[in-house]
């Protein structure tokens, strides 16, 4: 490689991490300013956590933030544009996480029988538009809420009765205009029924649970959208 070449490559390289330090340096520069934002939207006091990972060389800013007054943490907090900074943020799911689960577990509990339903806070930012005391029905009947929830059935007589207990959920769930998507699984027995809860319903967190049969399902203004068995076969 000639002498030229390579000091080409060099100024290349400095300039470039020159750049991503006054990247990150301005971008530092903005967690005051998300903060006010989140203070001023909400009515309460927060604090900086931590950077959203996987965000280097994004045309955004995201953080993760805690609300000092409920000791909630983990909401995200995104800063976009340059001459004019956008602000969202996912706190609306922590706070209407509990009538969101009411509201879907009163439907379950209609077609299921016995069952628990977990809401799971998504990994994404709301449009900006979403209110601070947005209602719940409002935020179920959206279509960018991405309201994902597992339900947990405990018991059904065969497939093709839980199928039509299903069906029945997505019909209840669609006369009140939610969108939803997400899990519902039947354990395999009592014992498993009894070990999912609020710290653990998510498969990648709880350890020897074990279902007999599930179903993956998402919603749209329409109706269901996708549906798909899973464990069907050992009822054939």
């Amino acid at each position: 490689m000639s002498l030229c070449r390579r000091l080409a490559i060099y100024v290349l390289a400095v300039m470039l991490i020159a750049s991503i330090g006054s990247f990150y340096l301005c971008r530092k520069g903005e967690e005051s300013k998300m903060v006010a934002y989140m203070e001023h939207k909400y009515g309460e006091s927060f604090s900086v956590m931590e950077p959203y990972a996987g965000q280097l060389g994004k045309d955004y800013t995201m953080l993760r933030v805690r609300s000092n007054d409920r000791n909630q943490e983990g909401i995200l907090v995104r800063a976009s544009g340059t001459e004019k900074i956008s602000y969202q943020d996912n706190y609306l799911a922590y706070l209407l996480k509990e009538k969101i689960e009411q509201r879907l577990a009163r439907i379950a509990g209609q077609s299921f029988g016995e069952c628990k339903v977990f809401y799971q806070i998504p990994e994404l930012v709301f449009p900006a538009e979403f209110p601070a005391h947005m209602e719940a029905d409002a935020f179920l009947r959206h279509p960018l809420s991405k309201v994902r929830v597992y339900i947990y059935v405990r018991s059904f007589t065969d497939l093709q009765d839980l199928k039509e207990r299903a069906d029945d959920f997505f019909l209840q769930t669609q006369s009140r205009g939610y969108i939803v998507g997400g899990v519902i699984s039947c354990p395999l027995d009592g014992g498993m029924y009894e070990m999912v809860t609020e710290e653990n319903y998510k498969g990648d967190i709880y350890q020897g649970y074990q279902s007999v049969v599930e179903a993956v399902f998402s919603m749209d203004e329409r109706g269901v959208m996708y549906l798909e068995w899973k464990g069907e076969a050992r009822y054939e």
